[in-house]
């Protein structure tokens, strides 16, 4: 009977991205004396190999100017059984070879085509990446430790297990 290869590091926080096609984007706006982070929802175009996130959005939207100037910048996603966050780094790029390889009939909504002027591909480079994981075993591992936990009395352990919660550098 083959084993089931336990997900950390990572290789943990790729599966959990690849299972996300939107993700809240929170870049910092200047607000008087400090910066407020705002987020907002925005398709994912593409993950990359190396973790980053690619988005596609107009060059006329505020959160351009955001995501350069300081440049730093959150995600976050939540679904029923996993959830993530990262903080890290923006770039913006016009590479129209990269943004048609991204392309979807989606984009048709917001653009003119992929050759549309207005496109800017917004990269989110992420530094820091916790990950939240209650699918499949880990999940029904999850509930029997809730439901002891409520006959019992004890409170369970948390995040002492890498493959349900971990917090992971990935640069």
């Amino acid at each position: 009977m083959a084993t089931r290869k336990k997900l950390t590091g990572k290789e943990h926080v790729m599966s959990v991205l690849k299972s996300f096609d939107t993700l809240m984007v929170g870049t910092y706006q200047e607000t008087g004396s400090s910066p407020s982070l705002h987020l907002r929802p925005m398709a994912v175009a593409k993950l990359e190999d190396d973790g980053s996130i690619c988005f596609l959005t107009s060059i006329a939207t505020p959160k351009v100017d955001e995501a350069l100037s300081p440049r730093r910048g959150q995600i976050c996603g939540q679904a029923k059984r996993r959830h993530v966050w990262a903080d890290g780094s923006f770039e913006l790029s016009d590479d129209r070879e990269r943004i048609r390889s991204m392309w979807s009939a989606g984009f048709d909504v917001w653009f003119d085509g992929p050759d549309d002027p207005q496109i800017v591909l917004m990269v989110f480079h992420p530094h820091d990446v916790e990950v939240w994981d209650n699918t499949g075993a880990k999940g029904i591992k999850f509930a029997f430790d809730a439901a002891k936990a409520l006959i019992t009395g004890e409170k369970p352990q948390r995040d002492d297990n890498p493959e349900q919660h971990e917090r992971v550098p990935m640069h």
